[in-house]
């Protein structure tokens, strides 16, 4: 019998509800668990992230995507030093074999003051729209977007055997951005054009939220060389393992490559969100093992994938 592999879909309920015993909330943990050694990627329901919420949010992408260029130009991450605002389509490389990524996106992150200003830390570069039209939405959305994180990050703490107090130095003040995109409709006939390049993710974990019904993410499963596609539905997240977490685990938990091809009709929005964790911390999992700092792995990857050079 020809067994069919699919990433599968955790209800993550009973560990995020209070009420739950202690029984259910082992289940969970080992699903996750189990999900992350054998795909590096898992689909969450049950999370307790309002629809309304996603809603929004894919909304705001819409509103933003549909400025004009000059405005959305204006945005650059460019001439950020924390790497915040706009990209244009072709922008970035994820795989150096293929085509520039027919995307275009816009990095949003915590609110830090001027003088505070470093790699992925500092104010974002907000669009000329009405504060409740984007802005509000956004951040509401980052808001869920960290407690589920944190979550997350339990799960996979606790399921490695460690005591969730092993993260405090990595959640303290974490670096968590949400990056909105847009892929126009797959036109091209190259077979080296994606919408996103494969890749592995640079941090330690990713949440995706897709545009229900918008079809395009593909991971690679590599015990039979095969590309998945995961169906984008509403009211699901996509969580993903990140080098970060790969490297820290010894590979317990997998860094899968994955890449994206708009297969819908017309535009395709989706919102990821990069848990990347403190910037000084180093691995929390082998404390003084003397690893590169979250910072200075996550730099190098990034920069490059823009062809930036390293401040």
């Amino acid at each position: 019998m020809t067994i069919v592999h699919r990433v599968p879909i955790i209800d993550i309920a009973a560990y995020i509800q209070p009420t739950a015993s202690a029984a259910d909330k082992t289940k969970v943990i080992q699903a996750v668990k189990e999900a992350c050694s054998q795909y590096g990627f898992l689909q969450v329901k049950g999370h307790g992230v309002p629809l309304e919420a996603q809603q929004s949010v894919l909304q705001c992408c819409k509103t933003l995507f549909d400025l004009p260029q000059d405005q959305k130009d204006a945005l650059s991450l460019k001439t950020s030093p924390a790497r915040r605002g706009y990209e244009r389509i072709g922008s970035q490389v994820l795989d150096a074999k293929a085509l520039p990524d027919c995307k275009e996106g816009y990095y949003v992150g915590r609110e830090v003051a001027p003088d505070n200003v470093g790699f992925m830390r500092g104010p974002n570069q907000w669009p000329n729209l009405p504060e409740p039209v984007f802005h509000e939405p956004v951040t509401a959305y980052w808001q869920h977007m960290l407690s589920l994180g944190q979550a997350l990050l339990e799960m996979l703490a606790i399921g490695l055997g460690h005591d969730v107090s092993t993260l405090r130095d990595f959640t303290k003040e974490p670096v968590m951005n949400l990056k909105l995109l847009h892929y126009p409709p797959h036109l091209s006939r190259d077979e080296r054009q994606f919408g996103a390049g494969a890749h592995t993710d640079f941090g330690s974990i990713t949440i995706l939220l897709q545009q229900p019904g918008k079809h395009g993410l593909q991971v690679f499963y590599a015990p039979t060389q095969e590309w998945l596609s995961v169906p984008a539905l509403e009211n699901v997240f996509v969580v993903n393992m990140g080098d970060l977490i790969h490297k820290w685990t010894d590979g317990e938990y997998n860094s899968t490559l994955h890449r994206v091809i708009n297969a819908s009709d017309g535009d395709r929005y989706s919102v990821p969100c990069f848990y990347q964790g403190d910037l000084n911390a180093t691995n929390p999992f082998k404390p003084g093992a003397g690893d590169e700092t979250v910072e200075e792995h996550i730099r190098r990857k990034f920069d490059s994938s823009y062809g930036l050079s390293a401040k």
